[in-house]
């Protein structure tokens, strides 16, 4: 078969990203341009559209109007992903040889960037939940705790990476945490790439979104939680402590020269499509209706896990001793596609199209899974073990320069990494360039090989003594 044929095949349902839902809630206009003649709408940079960096054109004039209604000082459009945003707001925020200090579950476009530019990571944990294998969102009081522990004399930390809402919806409170940034000047940048929607939701029991919450640069993915195609995404910037030449110079940097006028004009329409009232009460159907499916399936005695973000439906596949990735196999094989499987659970993303026969369709699969699989399984997560604060022992983009050979994970101990180990999904990295190996890592890693195919017989490049 071959991808242009695969494209076209239905499945039962299609319960991953983007959360068009296979084009179901796609803006209007833009589902009218794409029933113009193939390739119609494929042009390059003209003069009267420009780019996300012009200072005229239709996307300078749309980015103007919709960072005012949004009231941001700036925003920009992106077509290389949340991805190619965020890296240019770390190089915005940070020199060579400079510090950020930034969750251990930042996605692995940070690791790219800070390797690029050797920007060096510091590290902090997070709380780990041992029932579900998720990290937890982050106190104030564990915030506190990590600032206490970092050395400002020793490392140049200028800046502050947060992830909110994790992959499964997990979020924070962040405005107090932002503040904690602000009081040591240092600018905070914001993946809120899962959370898009949030912002256009004030007053609806949401959690808040970080251009509320006082964040210096937010990111946003329009294909995960706005109803954009893939790869479309924006920036927003706030505040003083980034400038905005920087910020230009460093999308100027990453940024494609061609960018494709399609996604361009999808960023435009889905941003405008949630501005717009009447489309907006409609949304809010959807995230209602969301929030009846959870409830329907627990009254249903089906194990799910409650989080912030109303689209994603967590089954906890450990609880009857299935493990995430067979569960994903079995409901891939019977038509009902997830986004998201890991050792304890398997994560939906009902998107923004009309969900009425999910739940009978997932609880028919649900019992044929009962049924058919073998429960006997013990499935035990174990805490990452990591330190609280924690950075490279060689700084991370020397260490991947550096010459290297490759071995196996099980013979790396105490060797220098000069590699990423970075299962996709979730794309957490578990060892970045310029740490050092130890037993512990080793051990985690291989217990979380027996569930993630993408880990087993692991090789890694390490430095040469």
């Amino acid at each position: 078969m071959s991808i242009s044929s695969f494209l076209t095949k239905k499945f039962l349902k299609s319960l991953f990203f983007p959360s068009h839902n296979r084009g179901k809630a796609l803006p209007k206009k833009l589902i009218r341009l794409l029933k113009k003649r193939p390739g119609y709408w494929d042009l390059p940079e003209l003069p009267e559209i420009g780019s996300p960096l012009s200072n005229s054109g239709l996307i300078h004039d749309a980015q103007i109007t919709i960072s005012k209604k949004v009231e941001t000082k700036k925003c920009f459009f992106g077509v290389n992903g949340a991805s190619g945003l965020i890296q240019s707001g770390i190089i915005a925020m940070a020199n060579p040889g400079e510090y950020i200090l930034m969750p251990r579950n930042v996605h692995i476009s940070v690791i790219k960037a800070c390797t690029l530019q050797n920007i060096i990571p510091i590290f902090f944990d997070i709380e780990f939940s041992i029932e579900t294998g998720h990290y937890m969102p982050i106190t104030k009081k564990w915030f506190i705790n990590v600032f206490k522990n970092l050395d400002f004399e020793k490392n140049k930390i200028v800046g502050v990476i947060l992830v909110n809402p994790y992959y499964q919806g997990y979020s924070t409170d962040l405005e107090p945490l932002i503040e904690i940034c602000h009081q040591h000047n240092l600018p905070v940048l914001v993946d809120e790439a899962h959370g898009s929607y949030f912002l256009f939701c004030e007053n609806f029991n949401l959690p808040k979104s970080a251009i509320r919450s006082k964040a210096d640069l937010v990111v946003h993915s329009l294909h995960k939680s706005l109803n954009g195609l893939t790869q479309t995404a924006v920036l927003w910037h706030n505040g003083n402590l980034i400038e905005e030449n920087n910020l230009i110079k460093s999308i100027n940097l990453l940024q494609t020269t061609s960018p494709n006028s399609l996604l361009l004009s999808s960023c435009e329409e889905s941003i405008k499509d949630w501005l717009n009232k009447d489309n907006l009460k409609k949304y809010k159907k959807r995230i209602s209706e969301a929030k009846s499916i959870f409830k329907e399936l627990i009254r249903k005695k089906i194990p799910l896990i409650k989080t912030q973000d109303p689209l994603k439906i967590i089954l906890n596949t450990s609880k009857v001793g299935i493990d995430g990735f067979t569960a994903d196999r079995f409901f891939y094989k019977n038509g009902l596609i997830a986004e998201l499987p890991e050792m304890m659970t398997l994560t939906f993303c009902l998107g923004f199209s009309n969900q009425k026969d999910f739940i009978f369709l997932f609880q028919k699969l649900w019992k044929k899974l009962l049924i058919q699989s073998n429960k006997s399984i013990s499935l035990k997560p174990i805490k990452p073990p990591f330190q609280l604060v924690q950075s490279t022992e060689i700084p991370i983009g020397v260490a991947w320069r550096s010459k290297t050979y490759s071995i196996p994970l099980s013979k790396s101990f105490g060797k220098i990494s000069g590699d990423i180990i970075c299962p996709y999904p979730p794309g957490i990295p578990l060892i970045v360039p310029g740490e050092r190996i130890d037993k512990a890592r080793i051990e985690w890693i291989e217990t979380q090989s027996i569930y993630n195919k993408d880990l087993l017989n692991s090789y890694i490049r390490v430095l040469h003594p």
